[in-house]
C-alpha cells in the first residue's frame, strides 16, 4: 500500500467500477464508492457479485462504504472514474462524465488525484476533463492533480481479471505520474506501464480495442472466402497456426462480429478523434466496421440460401437462438450482433424464439422448445449449451453455429445441415 492513510473514492459502479472497488477495499484502503443508480449501491451494500479471485472471507464482517451522494467524496485523497461513455450512432457520447466532472468539481479537495479510467480517445482528457474543470477556476497541477489509466476487464476470463491485468497510466506530471502508478502497483499483481502523456495512454486505450476490431473484421472477410471456395475456416486457421508457433502471428477467429462496450465502440473514438483532422487516412478502420457490422446479414443470407437450396423456405420453419450475450457466459448484451441477427431474422417474418437462461434465468422448457423447431442457431455459445445433443431430435434440420463452436464433422452422419462460419 502506498500510503495507509490515503483516501479512495470510485465513481460508477458498473461492470468494471464494482470489481475495482472491491479489489480496492480487499487492499484495506479507505474508500468509498457511488452511483446514481441505487440498485447498484444495494448490490455493493449486500457484497453482490465479489469477483471470485478475492476471497470473501476477506471481506467477512467489514462493511464498504456505498451512497448516491458525491458530497462523501469531499475528504478523498483519490478519485477514480469509471462511468460509461458510450456511442449513439456510432458519436461518441460523454454526457454521464461531464455530468460526473461537474458533480466533482463541487466537492473535490485541494490536490486530489482524480483519476480517469473510462474509455476516452486522445485529446478527450483535456476537452472534458481539464477545460471543464477550469470553468469552475480549478487549475490542473495546482488544484488538483489528473491522470488517465484506462480500464482493463475481461468478463467472463477465468485467468485475467481487474487484480491481475497490466494497466497503461498517463498524468498531467511526474509527481501525479508517480502516485498514479504507486497506487496501482499496490493493488494490481501485473505490470504498470507509465506512458509519456495522458494523450498516450488514451491513444493505447483506442488503439488495442480498434486492432481486435480490424483482426477480427480480418477473420470474417477470411471465412466469406472460405464460403466461397468451399474451405473449412478451421483448417485455413489451422494451418495459419504454424506460423503462429513459431512466430507469434496473431490470428482471430470469424462470428457475428465484435460486441460489448469496448471492441465496436472504441474504434469510433479513434475515427471521431483522428478524423476530425483530416490528415490521416482511416479507410481501413472503416472497413473494418462495415465488415464486422454485416456479419448478422451474411449469417441470414446464408442461412436462408441455404435452406432455399434444399428445396425449402425459411419462413416456413420454427427458430430458436440459443445465447444472444455479446460473449460467452456472460449476461451482457450490449451491442450483441446476435440481437442484431435476431432482429433480421423476425422483421423478415422468421417464427423465431430466443433461450438464454443467463439473460433471461430460463431454467426449463429447452429441451420442449428443441423438439419443436427446425432450425437451431447458435447466437451465443455459453457452457450451458456444450452437452446438448442435437442429433437426437429428430424434427431439427439445420445447426447455424455462428462461432464454429462445433466440429463440423460430428454432424456427418447426421441428418442436421451444418452450417458454420467459413464452413
Amino acid at each position: 500500500m502506498i500510503d495507509d492513510k490515503v483516501s479512495v473514492g470510485v465513481i460508477g459502479l458498473g461492470y468494471v467500477g464494482a470489481p475495482l472497488l472491491y479489489l480496492i477495499f480487499s487492499k484495506e484502503y479507505d474508500v468509498i464508492g457511488i452511483d446514481v443508480d441505487t440498485k447498484k449501491v444495494e448490490n455493493i451494500k449486500n457484497k453482490v457479485n465479489i469477483p471470485k479471485k478475492i476471497k470473501k472471507s476477506t471481506l467477512k464482517n467489514k462493511e464498504i462504504f456505498v451512497t448516491n451522494n458525491y458530497s462523501y467524496l469531499n475528504d478523498r485523497d483519490i478519485i477514480i472514474i469509471c462511468v460509461p461513455t458510450p456511442t449513439i450512432n456510432d458519436i461518441p457520447d460523454l454526457k454521464i462524465l461531464n455530468e460526473v466532472i461537474e458533480n466533482v468539481a463541487l466537492i473535490m479537495k485541494k490536490k486530489c488525484l482524480l483519476i480517469i479510467e473510462s474509455t476516452i480517445a486522445p485529446g478527450m482528457t483535456k476537452k472534458y476533463v481539464i477545460d471543464k474543470l477550469e470553468k469552475y477556476n480549478l487549475k490542473v497541477n495546482i488544484d488538483y492533480d489528473l491522470a488517465y489509466c484506462p480500464e482493463r476487464i475481461d468478463p467472463g476470463n477465468s485467468k485475467y481479471w481487474v487484480g491481475n491485468i497490466n494497466r497503461v497510466c498517463g498524468a498531467t506530471s511526474s509527481e501525479a505520474l508517480a502516485k498514479t502508478c504507486n497506487f496501482y502497483k499496490s493493488i494490481i499483481n501485473a505490470k504498470i506501464i507509465p506512458m509519456g502523456s495522458i494523450e498516450e495512454a488514451e491513444l493505447v486505450k483506442v488503439w488495442e480495442n480498434s486492432l481486435r476490431n480490424v483482426s477480427i473484421a480480418q477473420a470474417n472477410l477470411l471465412a466469406k472466402i472460405c464460403d466461397n471456395y468451399n474451405f473449412s475456416i478451421k483448417n485455413i486457421i489451422n494451418g495459419l497456426n504454424s506460423k503462429v508457433e513459431q512466430f507469434s502471428l496473431q490470428i482471430s477467429t470469424p462470428g457475428l462480429g465484435p460486441g460489448g462496450h469496448c471492441i465496436p465502440e472504441d474504434i469510433h473514438y479513434l475515427l471521431d478523434s483522428v478524423g476530425d483532422q483530416n490528415i490521416i487516412d482511416m479507410g481501413l478502420f472503416k472497413e473494418a466496421i462495415i465488415i464486422n457490422e454485416y456479419m448478422p446479414e451474411y449469417t441470414y443470407n446464408k442461412l436462408k440460401k441455404r435452406v432455399e437450396n434444399n428445396g425449402e423456405y425459411l419462413n416456413d420453419k420454427k427458430v430458436i437462438m440459443l445465447g444472444i450475450s455479446y460473449k460467452p457466459n456472460t449476461d451482457d448484451i450490449r451491442r450483441s450482433q446476435a440481437i442484431v441477427l435476431y432482429d433480421i431474422l423476425k422483421n423478415n417474418g422468421i417464427d423465431i424464439r430466443i433461450y438464454d437462461p443467463l439473460v433471461n434465468n430460463e431454467t426449463k422448457g429447452l429441451d420442449e422448445t428443441l423438439s419443436e423447431v427446425e432450425v437451431v442457431i447458435i447466437g451465443c455459445f455459453h457452457d450451458c449449451f456444450r452437452s446438448i445433443d442435437y442429433t437426437k431430435y429428430k424434427n431439427i434440420k439445420y445447426l447455424v453455429d455462428c462461432w464454429n463452436s462445433y466440429n463440423k464433422s460430428d454432424f456427418i452422419d447426421s441428418k442436421i445441415i451444418y452450417i458454420g462460419t467459413g464452413e
